[in-house]
C-alpha cells in the first residue's frame, strides 16, 4: 500500500448498495455514517455509493467524503412488484460471475490507495468490497438488514445457503438488524460471529388519537405494494370483519399499482372502506388520521414503519413472524396474529374496535415502548461492534 495516512484516527469505508433514498436500508446507511462520525470525530470517513444521486448529495451535505464506484449485486429476484430474469437461465453461471470482477478490482485499487482501517458493507446484496477487503486482510463488517430469500425473494448467484456462509467468512463480524435475522444467518452458518443492532427510529412522537363514539375505526398499512407486504391480507381482513357486522376503514400508503388492490376490494365488497395513496416523505398526517397501525408482512426483518406507527401513538396489529415480535409485545403495544391469517387479523382488529379503552391503553404503551430505538443507543453499540471505542 503506497498512500500515506493523513489522519490520526481510523479510516472507515462504508459501502451502500443504492444511490437514492426509498427504503429503510438506505436510511440505516446514513445513520451508520452519522454514528461513526459522532462516536469517532477523528475518523476519516468515506461513503461509497454506486452512482450519483440523493445519497451522494446528502453525504456531501453532511460533510462526508463520497466515492462513486461500481458495486455489482450478486442477487436478483423480486423487489417490490418487479422480477428480474435469473441470469444463469440465459447465459450460464460463469459469464455473470465475471460481472463481479470489475467491482472487486475497483475496490482493490481504491483500498490500496486509501488504506482503510476497516470496511463496512450495508445489506447482503453487494459483495465486491467485502471480497477486496478479505484479499487485503482489512477487517470487514457486514450490516445485514434482510433475510434475502424469505422477504425479498432474492435469487443469489451462488445460492442462498452458500451466500450466507460467504457473508460470514468474508466478515470479522456480521451485524443484524434483528434477532430474527441473526437466527436465520446462524441456522445456515453456526460459526458466524454476529451482533444485533436495532436501527434508529426517531420520527416525531405523536399523541394517541381518540376515537369518538360512533366513529369507524381506521387502520393504516404503509409499504410498497406487493404480496410480501400483505396489503391483500389487510383487505381480506376488513372483508372478514364486514361479514361479521363490523366496518373498519383501511388506508394503504406506498409505491406500486393501485388497481389490483381496488379490484380485490371490489370483489370482496369492501371498496368503499379502502383508500390508497402513493408514496410520501411525510407520513405524519396519515398516522394522525388513523386509530390502528398494521404490519402484515409475512417475513419482515425489522419493520421501521411499525416503530414509526407506534411512535405516532398507534397500537399495531402485526404478524407473528420475522422481527415484528421483537417490536410488538402482544397485549402491551399491540396484537399479533399468524402470518397470512386474515381471520386472526380481523379478530384482533374487531377486538380493538369493540373495546376503545383497550385500544387507547395499547396506544399509550406503544408510544412508550417505541422510544427504545434511540440514536444514542444505536451509535454507541455500532461503534463498540466495530471496535472504534
Amino acid at each position: 500500500m503506497s498512500a500515506a495516512r493523513d489522519s490520526p484516527g481510523p479510516r472507515v469505508v462504508v459501502v451502500s448498495n443504492v444511490s437514492s433514498f426509498g427504503g429503510g436500508g438506505v436510511v440505516g446507511f446514513r445513520d451508520m455514517l452519522l454514528a461513526i462520525r459522532k462516536e469517532r470525530p477523528d475518523a476519516d470517513l468515506i461513503a461509497v455509493v454506486p452512482q450519483k444521486g440523493d445519497v451522494a448529495k446528502r453525504c456531501s451535505e453532511d460533510g462526508i467524503e463520497t466515492k462513486v464506484a461500481w458495486t455489482p449485486w450478486w442477487g436478483f429476484g423480486k423487489w417490490g412488484n418487479f422480477r428480474f430474469v435469473e441470469p444463469h437461465a440465459l447465459v450460464g453461471w460463469l459469464p455473470y460471475t465475471a460481472i463481479l470482477l470489475p467491482g472487486i478490482m475497483s475496490a482493490l485499487v481504491f483500498f490500496l490507495r486509501r488504506r482503510p482501517t476497516l470496511v463496512l458493507t450495508n445489506t447482503m446484496t453487494i459483495p465486491s468490497h467485502a471480497i477486496a477487503a478479505k484479499i487485503l486482510r482489512i477487517p470487514h463488517y457486514w450490516m445485514v438488514r434482510e433475510f434475502g430469500r424469505d422477504d425479498h425473494q432474492i435469487w443469489f448467484l451462488f445460492g442462498y445457503r452458500r451466500t450466507v456462509r460467504m457473508v460470514g467468512r468474508l466478515s470479522k463480524s456480521v451485524i443484524c438488524n434483528s434477532h430474527a435475522v441473526e437466527q436465520a444467518m446462524l441456522a445456515l452458518d453456526p460459526t458466524m460471529n454476529t451482533h444485533v443492532l436495532y436501527p434508529v427510529v426517531d420520527t416525531p412522537l405523536g399523541t394517541p388519537p381518540e376515537r369518538q363514539p360512533g366513529e369507524r375505526m381506521r387502520a393504516i398499512l404503509v409499504g410498497y405494494f406487493s404480496a410480501a407486504k400483505g396489503q391483500n391480507l389487510a383487505i381480506e381482513a376488513i372483508s372478514v370483519a364486514r361479514k361479521a357486522g363490523v366496518d373498519i376503514e383501511l388506508t394503504l400508503v406506498g409505491t406500486g399499482s393501485h388497481q389490483p388492490l381496488h379490484s380485490l376490494a371490489q370483489r370482496l365488497g369492501v371498496d368503499d372502506l379502502l383508500k390508497i395513496h402513493g408514496p410520501t416523505r411525510d407520513l405524519g398526517p396519515y398516522w394522525a388520521d388513523a386509530h390502528v397501525g398494521l404490519m402484515c408482512s409475512q417475513s419482515e426483518a425489522f419493520g421501521r414503519v411499525t416503530v414509526e406507527a407506534m411512535r405516532a401513538g398507534l397500537p399495531v396489529c402485526g404478524t407473528n413472524s420475522g422481527g415484528t415480535p421483537e417490536i410488538i409485545e402482544p397485549g402491551v403495544g399491540g396484537l399479533l396474529s399468524p402470518a397470512g391469517d386474515a381471520d386472526a387479523l380481523a379478530a384482533n382488529l374487531m377486538a380493538l374496535e369493540h373495546d376503545e379503552e383497550e385500544r387507547r391503553r395499547l396506544a399509550h404503551n406503544a408510544l412508550k415502548s417505541a422510544q427504545r430505538f434511540q440514536r444514542d443507543r444505536h451509535d454507541d453499540e455500532l461503534a463498540t461492534f466495530l471496535g472504534l471505542h
